[in-house]
C-alpha cells in the first residue's frame, strides 16, 4: 500500500551563491523530512537568482555537469523522498538556457523534466522589468508524470497565468500539480493566492506552489506565501 503523501514545501531567499543556495535549501529539506515529508519541493531558479543575461549565462551550465541536478539527485537518494526540484537554469548553448524543473524519485532516478513554456515579459508599474524571453528558451512540451500517489503536471511560476495548460493536463489524468515559482511581489499581492485556487477548483487538482521569498541580487523582491491547496481550493 502506498504511504500517505506528505508534501513539503520548501520557501527560500536564493542568492547568487549557487553552493550557498543548494545548502541553504538541503538543509530545509532535512528539516522537513525529519517532519515526516516523503515529498519535498522546491521553488523555482532554487540554486540562483541571478539579474542581467550576462549573468545568468555565466553561471548555467549544461545538465550533464549541473551541480544542481546531481546535488538533487544525492538528497533524494539520502532522504529517501520523491523531489521536485523547482528550476535550474540549464545551459542549451552559448546564447540560451532553459528554465528546468526535474522530478526524482527516492533512488535519485530522474522521473522528468519540464521546460516552462510561458516566458515573463513583463513592464511592472513600479519600474521593474523583466524580459525572460531574452535569456531562456521557452518549452514546447507539456511534462505529465506517474507518481505513488496518481499523475503529476509540472508547470513553472508565470504558466499559472495561462488556464490551458492546467486543463490540459487535468485532461490527461493529473490529479497533483506543481507550480515552482519566484513571483514578484507585485504580481503576487495581486493574484498568487486567487489564480493557485482557480487552478486547484477548476481542475479537480491538488496544486502545490513552493516560492522565493526575499530580497535578492540588485534588489529583486520575491513574495513566498508558498501554498498546498486541495481541489475545493481550500489552502492545506
Amino acid at each position: 500500500m502506498t504511504d500517505r503523501l506528505r508534501l513539503a514545501c520548501v520557501q527560500v531567499c536564493a542568492g547568487n551563491d549557487l553552493m550557498a543556495n543548494l545548502e541553504a535549501a538541503a538543509s530545509l529539506a532535512r528539516a522537513a523530512r525529519n517532519d515526516g515529508a516523503n515529498f519535498i519541493a522546491f521553488p523555482e531558479c532554487v540554486s540562483m537568482i541571478e539579474m542581467g543575461r550576462e549573468a545568468v549565462l555565466a553561471k548555467a551550465a549544461p545538465e550533464e555537469i549541473h551541480s544542481g541536478l546531481s546535488g538533487f539527485t544525492d538528497l533524494a537518494r539520502e532522504l529517501d523522498v520523491w523531489l521536485l526540484g523547482g528550476t535550474l537554469s540549464v545551459k542549451l548553448d552559448e546564447d540560451r538556457v532553459a528554465n528546468r524543473s526535474y522530478l526524482l524519485d527516492p533512488s535519485g532516478e530522474l522521473r522528468a523534466r519540464y521546460d516552462k513554456i510561458h516566458m515573463f515579459d513583463v513592464d511592472l508599474e513600479d519600474g521593474e522589468s523583466y524580459r525572460e524571453s531574452a535569456t531562456y528558451r521557452p518549452g514546447e512540451a507539456s511534462s505529465l508524470v506517474e507518481t505513488p500517489w496518481g499523475k503529476l503536471g509540472m508547470t513553472v511560476c508565470y504558466d499559472l497565468r495561462f488556464p490551458h495548460l492546467y486543463r490540459d493536463l487535468a485532461k490527461a489524468g493529473a490529479v497533483l500539480l506543481s507550480v515552482p515559482s519566484a513571483f514578484t511581489r507585485p504580481t503576487g499581492r495581486a493574484h498568487w493566492e486567487i489564480l493557485l485556487r482557480a487552478r486547484a477548483i477548476e481542475n479537480g487538482a491538488f496544486v502545490f506552489a513552493p516560492a522565493q521569498c526575499g530580497e535578492h541580487p540588485r534588489g529583486r523582491l520575491t513574495y513566498g506565501h508558498s501554498m498546498i491547496i486541495d481541489p475545493w481550493g481550500e489552502i492545506l
